[in-house]
């Protein structure tokens, strides 16, 4: 026995492996669907917390969003509250002073008012008192001593309103209130400027006192209260409630006092960027990675919502890590479970491999014996064209295998005689049509030339006695004897073209076509012609064919040249691979109709203008056979400015 396997054996032993594999697919496949149920798992574990994430988050946020507009909206009642109590203390101030000061004149008492108000300052030294009587006189003005004693009734605000004179018209209907007017701020450009002030009348001095304050500096209290609340929110134990401006300065948060746009961190500005795209189209939830600031990063999803006015954005948010710390944690155990069931798998593939193997020793004993006879007389029916003796084997399989053995011996004696008495047919039948064509054009050509001669010596001795039309004539009989002797030479160049096509030799391609170029100088040097050939490869050819099929091609070009041009012929050679090469050599020409693109590669078939000497037809017929016998094709491109004919050549 040889050290190859029996077929038992290969059996057995495939099946063992298929078996294993098998459970061990099983096994794969168990834990797939396991890492598959615990990733769904996960997932809904994931989308769940998520979703209680961005409630939560947009509940928060709500709240913040409802304090702020709540905050907003009684911006108004807030400035009136304020400025009455102002007025509360100014008419206080007034009344305790015209108590102390009986006896006085009323101009004395007018100055001592004017000059205790005057220095009063409050909202942060923004505050101020005014004052002016019935008729519109200015009484007290700290900001612009020089009016006071001024008609003020003509003094209008910034959008045209006239403030005294409405505040007057005010005080007589209500007996004062709070009035609206736009009017410059200190320290601020342009003077439209919404204000809010509030006027009373003092009957016992028919003054009316006032102040006033400006939105803008009440918003801005409004915002430093509003931040300072938000920034003592916390929430989910380190969850915190952050406000930035648009620009990206930090407001609120642990940003605070950065620009976030200008982060060295790249998540810090890509986050920040799509919090504002968020914010600015109105509120909305947002996923993105974060730096900690530890070099790593966290993912974190926030809520978040604008505010345009201000230019704010408000947000707060909730990293994904505890989610992902107990996703982590079960996939441990997950992980740790499957490695004791891959074990127990593991002895369970031992155990069907080891009861396989004495199942296959003991069968491979019993088929031992069959499998010999089998091999031997397979051997020698290798070498003996005799049938194989089947008596001597015991099972029907290989007895089945060697009357299928027999029955393809036979087969092969049978078929083996008549390709020897087929291939003796096809040489003594080449062997008499390459005579046939020898003889026939042989004896055909010694007519055509007596014919041609002897009509050239008649036209020689009788033809200054001949009209025109009878030299015409013998003219044409000599050229048409011509033509059949050329197309009879060119069908047996043509039979014998592949007689010797298997005559391959490594050439030189650029060598050989300098031989064929040096052939045809006499042609190229009457036409004038121009040969530019490009660097040609070194191929396994057989050299007279591929001669030929130059010598053919270029013959070509020249004969069918343009009447107005000189010829111009190139010739270039391009691989493509696995040892095919793609030639061509393009012309000047007239070039191809397309209708004859096909056609002239068959024999006799050819295309050439009135007036212009045509070939045999036989050129083109033999290129494409020498072609073919090189395991090419040949094929031809052509328009106006001439022809390309293509050919590629397995070498």
């Amino acid at each position: 026995m040889s050290g190859k396997t029996s077929l038992i054996d290969h059996l057995f032993l495939r099946l063992t492996m298929v078996a294993g594999m098998g459970l061990v697919l099983l096994c794969l496949i168990w834990a797939a669907v396991e890492f598959v149920e615990f990733n769904r798992r996960s997932g809904d574990l994931r989308d769940a917390q998520q979703h209680s994430n961005r409630v939560y988050l947009k509940r928060m946020i709500d709240d913040v969003m409802e304090t702020i507009a709540f905050e907003r909206h009684r911006t108004e009642a807030r400035v009136e509250a304020s400025l009455r109590g102002r007025v509360d203390e100014a008419e206080a101030i007034i009344g305790n002073l015209l108590k102390t000061q009986q006896g006085k004149s009323r101009a004395e008492l007018e100055s001592i008012v004017r000059e205790t108000l005057r220095p009063i300052r409050f909202n942060n030294g923004r505050g101020y008192y005014f004052a002016f009587d019935l008729n519109g006189i200015e009484k007290l003005f700290p900001l612009r001593p020089q009016l006071e004693g001024t008609n003020m009734l003509g003094q209008t605000g910034a959008r045209g309103e006239f403030v005294v004179y409405d505040m007057l018209q005010l005080v007589q209907k209500n007996g004062g209130g709070l009035y609206r007017y736009y009017w410059a701020q200190p320290g601020k450009p342009g003077n439209d400027h919404l204000k809010f002030a509030y006027v009373r009348l003092i009957p016992d001095l028919n003054w009316v006192v006032g102040t006033g304050e400006y939105v803008e500096d009440m918003e801005a209290d409004i915002k430093a209260e509003l931040l300072e609340r938000i920034g003592h929110m916390r929430f989910d134990q380190d969850g915190y409630i952050f406000v930035s401006q648009w620009d990206g300065l930090s407001l609120v948060g642990s940003l605070k006092g950065t620009n976030s746009l200008q982060s060295p961190h790249q998540g810090v500005r890509d986050g920040t960027i799509q919090l504002i795209a968020t914010a600015k189209a109105g509120s909305g939830l947002v996923t993105y990675s974060m730096t900690d600031f530890k070099g790593g990063s966290v993912e974190k999803t926030s809520y978040v919502a604008g505010i345009p006015d201000w230019q704010w954005f408000v947000g707060a948010g909730m990293t994904h890590d505890r989610t992902e710390a107990e996703i982590t944690r079960q996939r441990q155990i997950l992980v740790q479970g499957l490695g004791i069931k891959a074990v127990m798998a593991l002895l369970a593939t031992i155990l069907i491999g080891v009861v396989a193997l004495l199942i296959m020793r003991r069968t491979s004993r019993r088929t031992a014996m069959d499998a010999q006879i089998l091999t031997r007389a397979m051997a020698e029916a290798a070498d003996s064209p005799h049938p194989i003796d089947t008596t001597a084997l015991r099972f029907a399989e290989h007895h089945g295998f060697a009357l299928s053995a027999n029955q393809l011996i036979i087969r092969r004696q049978q078929v083996e005689k008549q390709l020897l008495d087929r291939t003796a047919q096809l040489e003594q039948t080449n062997a008499d049509l390459e005579r046939f064509a020898y003889v026939a054009s042989h004896d055909l050509q010694e007519p055509l030339r007596t014919i041609g001669l002897f009509l050239q010596l008649l036209k020689r001795r009788v033809g200054d006695t001949l009209d025109a039309e009878s030299r015409e004539y013998i003219d044409f009989a000599v050229g048409g004897a011509d033509r059949m002797r050329n197309n009879i030479q060119g069908l047996l160049a043509y039979s014998r073209s592949t007689h010797h096509g298997d005559e391959r030799v490594q050439t030189d391609m650029d060598a050989l076509l300098a031989r064929v170029i040096g052939d045809l100088s006499a042609t190229i040097a009457a036409t004038g012609a121009h040969i530019e050939a490009a660097a040609l490869p070194v191929l396994r050819i057989n050299p007279d064919q591929m001669s030929a099929l130059f010598q053919n091609l270029i013959s070509n070009a020249l004969r069918y040249r343009h009447p107005e041009q000189t010829p111009e012929v190139k010739i270039s050679a391009v691989s493509r691979g696995d040892g095919v090469w793609e030639f061509a050599v393009a012309d000047n020409g007239i070039g191809v109709p397309d209708d004859y693109r096909t056609a002239i590669f068959e024999p006799f078939r050819r295309f050439h203008p009135p007036g212009m000497e045509g070939g045999s037809g036989i050129g083109l017929a033999l290129c494409r056979r020498v072609v073919e016998a090189h395991d090419g094709k040949i094929w031809v491109d052509a328009d106006a400015s001439g022809s390309t004919f293509r050919f590629t050549i397995n070498g």
